[in-house]
């Protein structure tokens, strides 16, 4: 068992003398019911601090596959890749592949398992989770006894927990995790048939199997495809019996592929979940997408959160966690918080980059968003994919290059790789570049790279005709620059549209921000199609605080036809966890027309 701190820790007012006495008391007002104007006065209850930690419950075991995912690695055509976790070991552990719904003459390929140690955080035995609130002087340090153990007020768990001071993380204590020895497993179904839809089940022969799960292997060249993106679920364990943030991740994507109508497969750039080190979480966003996952591929890019241990005072990241959890290629075999690879699909080369690859190093002594390898690699891997006649060319990363949030502007890795990375995207005509991290919705003009002494962000907005297909679309006609989409986010957690924001408040709330001048905002503005937070709320306007209460999520969905690549950005609206209806709305459409 090792313990961690985990971000802010609840209020504590009067709460030690309410302890000595043997009361069990409210630990804060986060349970308090929101005032409707109505005068009433009913409250929910909140978090109950106790002074005996509750019994901890062990950690279930699961045999049933679970946490499955299906992910490109190899030949889109003909191969496809799998994963798995359960919780004790199967030795037989395969993957049944058939051209038929009822499994007639399956093909069967062995998958390879590892034991490894999972995460989970502590809970009781109705399951909600055990936080302890520990002691501190006016400082806001833990109080030590003699022997320099903290000490604590007591315990709480997140039953009847809610409120925005509960879900932004203010009033979460100190939690405890417990490790589960799991086994995952990777599978390769390989000699599959082009343009052909498989059905498949994972598990053993003697053991449990999933449900069945049905992909598509990639077309000809040339072949009509489409494709969905959508990125940051990041829902927290904390959350999760408050508001639950990976329903709305999942129902993103749900909703993403209906109104697609059953894409070939989806992407995810990043930000899986809040903290890779808790077990939980993964799990979380994986049984609720599980509909979605076992109906198309994924092709998953690596968030910095796919790395992050719980405790925030920890610099040691979990280099291993996201490609436990996916089974994709490793671009010069490296793996550091995730892996950078590549894939075709009907011709369209798809490159996956790993923007985790920023420890200072031999490799990448400056800690750019991007070392020195993977910067090589990508080039080469561009130049032979247009050599082999790719006629798009797609770079999916998760740090964004432009948004309209503050990363793009503050993240000293961005800053450090932009001039070089965009000078690439732009010698090696990459025509999209599709981003996450900054969990607003934003969307640039046609970019090409220019001089710092141009341009702080090394963008100019090329000067190109739109034409009007006949689908209504305008479509940028043979451009030589790039677009870079971002999709808001998938999950609930959002950021401010900083950038729209007046000079004086962006640096009254992001003080890094100060050398910012008036023409450079101006400039930076310029460059944008689209740009907004969607979600209504009160949170922005003293200060930059990354909500969690959102309920207006994005999603792209991508069509690739011939001479043509048409971009549709959607917006869903209405809060789940209160009954709301939710709404899926098209706010942006443009297309690329490439005669070439």
């Amino acid at each position: 068992m090792s313990k961690h701190n985990h971000l802010k820790k609840v209020s504590r007012s009067a709460l030690t003398v309410a302890l000595a006495l043997g009361l069990v008391v409210p630990v804060a007002n986060s349970g308090e019911a929101q005032a409707s104007g109505g005068g009433g006065t009913s409250q929910q209850q909140g978090p109950q601090l106790q002074k005996e930690k509750p019994k901890v419950a062990p950690v279930p075991a699961k045999d049933q596959p679970n946490r499955i995912v299906t992910n490109f690695n190899g030949n889109t055509k003909h191969e496809m890749a799998f994963n798995w976790y359960t919780t004790h070991h199967f030795k037989d552990a395969k993957v049944w592949v058939s051209e038929d719904p009822n499994f007639t003459n399956p093909k069967t390929f062995k998958a390879k398992s590892k034991k490894v140690k999972s995460k989970y955080v502590e809970r009781d035995h109705n399951g909600n989770f055990i936080f302890k609130d520990v002691k501190k002087d006016d400082d806001g340090k833990p109080i030590k006894d003699k022997n320099g153990k903290e000490q604590s007020n007591g315990y709480f768990t997140d039953k009847n927990v809610s409120g925005p001071e509960w879900t932004s993380g203010d009033q979460q204590g100190e939690v405890n995790l417990t490790s589960q020895t799991e086994h995952t497993y990777k599978a390769h179904a390989k000699e599959l048939k082009p343009n052909h839809t498989y059905y498949y089940r994972v598990g053993s022969e003697d053991g449990p199997k999933s449900e069945v799960g049905h992909f598509k292997t990639s077309g000809k060249k040339g072949d009509p495809f489409k494709f969905v993106q959508y990125t940051d679920t990041q829902n927290a364990f904390w959350n999760e019996h408050a508001r639950n943030e990976a329903q709305f991740g999942a129902d993103t994507l749900q909703r993403a592929t209906q109104t697609a109508g059953q894409p070939d497969f989806a992407l995810h750039t990043g930000d899986f979940v809040e903290s890779a080190e808790v077990e939980d979480e993964w799990k979380d966003i994986y049984d609720q997408s599980r509909p979605s996952f076992m109906s198309q591929p994924l092709a998953a890019v690596s968030g910095n959160h796919d790395e992050r241990p719980l405790d925030d005072d920890n610099d040691d990241k979990l280099l291993d966690r996201f490609n436990r959890h996916v089974n994709v290629p490793k671009g010069n075999n490296a793996m550091n918080g995730g892996s950078y690879y590549s894939f075709d699909y009907n011709g369209a080369h798809m490159v996956v980059a790993n923007t985790n690859d920023n420890k200072k190093g031999k490799d990448n002594p400056d800690g750019k968003a991007i070392g020195k390898k993977q910067m090589e690699w990508i080039k080469n891997d561009i130049k032979q994919a247009r050599k082999k006649g790719s006629k798009w060319v797609i770079l999916n990363l998760h740090k964004p290059m432009y948004s309209k949030s503050y990363h793009a502007l503050s993240d000293d890795d961005v800053k450090k790789v932009r001039k070089e990375l965009t000078k690439e995207i732009d010698d090696l005509d990459v025509d999209l570049v599709l981003q996450g991290h900054d969990h607003v919705l934003a969307r640039t003009k046609v970019l090409q790279h220019t001089d710092t002494k141009n341009s702080f962000v090394n963008a100019k907005t090329e000067d190109v005709k739109q034409v009007k297909g006949k689908d209504n679309v305008k479509y940028y006609d043979n451009p030589k620059g790039s677009v870079y989409v971002l999709p808001n986010t998938g999950g609930t957690k959002e950021y401010d549209s900083i950038t729209d924001k007046s000079l004086k408040h962006i640096k009254k709330v992001r003080p890094e921000l100060s050398w910012l001048k008036r023409k450079d905002l101006d400039h930076y503005n310029s460059l944008f199609a689209l740009g907004r937070q969607p979600q209504k709320t009160d949170a922005f306007k003293d200060k930059h605080s990354n909500n969690r209460d959102s309920s207006s999520q994005n999603f792209s969905v991508y069509e690739v036809k011939g001479n043509k690549l048409k971009v549709k950005i959607y917006q869903l609206s209405g809060d789940m966890t209160k009954g709301e209806p939710r709404q899926t709305k098209l706010i942006d459409e443009f297309g690329i027309k490439k005669d070439k």
